[in-house]
């Protein structure tokens, strides 16, 4: 099968502008690498189904088709279109392994997306965004790619009484930029103790049709170890981004927006700088986030009759901050705190394998928040493809 440079982001990914790439099922679905010698035994086309449910967003239906065989081996293309309660998405992704030979790899993804008002955005949106992607081998640990995207989104029927922040960001935009990203593999020992450490890296640069030129950059760092003979798996992960203006002010659909992909005990948006001198208190996102995650897994707690069962333990801490412009209220009268309050969360958490695919859920206790931030107490993550 072709390496697919784009992975197809899930559910929250519905939500506007900078939203697009900043939630996640916290599921990974597994990749089945058929081999050579069966290539030519799979279906041209495939159509697909996906039904899923996140603590987020709620249930989230889709349909898809896709193909690896699209004129010849190297080339994958993918057509979904996805529906929820608030919004809809649909998204086009193509991929050729061979278009300059052995390297460069050449993608191309377009996604339009379509968001009503909710409890985290008290105005509808879209974006369509086109991305050119052209992708490197760099060697067997590290990848790197360079892309350039344009994209054209809309803020519209924000209320009369909402944010002074938000009511700037309404109508319409063009942005475009050009961008890095790299990924490295770190190599591990067969039968030790570490089975995945992985770096990534991005940044990029652009402008907007507002004037606002930013420079945008995100790092990542995961590891995985299985100790205790196989009995305890040990997840960390790192991330930091951060959005800086070099002129003119960010806009609520260019800033990070976060949830409970990044601080279990948290709703998406439920974090971070908030107008509190409204009434709706809107989340108005953040220039700047780090976060950190660290889960501990039992896989065998329950012995061989509970194998589908995986319980844990988990603590996250992080924050969201940092905004252009601080003068919040109707009218603009009233300053927004946007410092980097400190947000941390304990509990635990059950993988269910079952037939029809995985179930994480968790029970989530904030050891630091603000009286203003969204907790959620419960979160549930669901997701098959059929």
């Amino acid at each position: 099968m072709p390496r697919f440079i784009y992975g197809v982001a899930l559910a929250a990914s519905l939500l506007p502008f900078g939203a697009l790439a900043q939630t996640a099922t916290d599921i990974e679905d597994p990749v089945d690498v058929p081999q050579a010698n069966t290539l030519d035994q799979e279906p041209i086309g495939q159509l697909s189904a996906r039904l899923a449910y996140n603590s987020d967003v709620g249930p989230v239906v889709g349909l898809g088709f896709g193909t690896d065989r699209l004129l010849g081996r190297d080339q994958t293309l993918r057509f979904n279109i996805e529906a929820q309660e608030d919004g809809s998405r649909v998204s086009f992704l193509y991929n050729n392994d061979a278009i300059f030979g052995a390297s460069p790899s050449f993608g191309l993804r377009v996604i339009r997306s379509d968001t009503q008002a909710s409890d985290v955005y008290d105005f509808d949106a879209s974006v369509t965004r086109i991305e050119p992607r052209l992708t490197w081998r760099v060697s067997p640990n590290l990848s790197a790619a360079t892309y350039a995207y344009y994209s054209m989104n809309e803020i519209d029927s924000v209320p009369a009484a909402s944010s002074a922040l938000i009511r700037a960001d309404e109508g319409d935009q063009e942005s475009s930029a050009v961008g890095i990203d790299l990924e490295y593999q770190f190599p591990t020992v067969s039968g030790g103790a570490l089975r995945n450490a992985r770096l990534e890296f991005g940044a990029e640069v652009g402008s907007t049709s507002r004037d606002h030129d930013f420079l945008r950059v995100t790092a990542r760092a995961q590891t995985l170890h299985v100790v205790a003979n196989g009995n305890v798996v040990l997840r960390s992960q790192l991330r930091l981004g951060a959005l800086d203006s070099m002129s003119e002010n960010s806009s609520i659909g260019d800033r990070f927006m976060l949830g409970q992909a990044s601080i279990r005990g948290f709703e998406f948006g439920g974090f971070g700088p908030r107008d509190l001198a409204v009434a709706s208190t809107p989340a108005l996102g953040g220039n700047y986030y780090g976060v950190g995650r660290f889960d501990a897994q039992f896989p065998n707690a329950f012995g061989s009759s509970g194998e589908r069962l995986t319980p844990g333990i988990f603590a996250d801490v992080g924050s969201l901050w940092g905004l252009d412009d601080v003068a919040g209220g109707v009218a603009g009268a009233n300053p927004v705190d946007d410092s980097s309050n400190l947000r941390a969360s304990v509990g635990l958490s059950l993988r269910i394998d079952t037939g029809i695919g995985p179930i994480q859920m968790y029970v989530a206790h904030p050891l630091e928040d603000e009286d203003y931030d969204r907790t959620q107490t419960f979160g549930l993550v669901f997701s098959h493809s059929f």
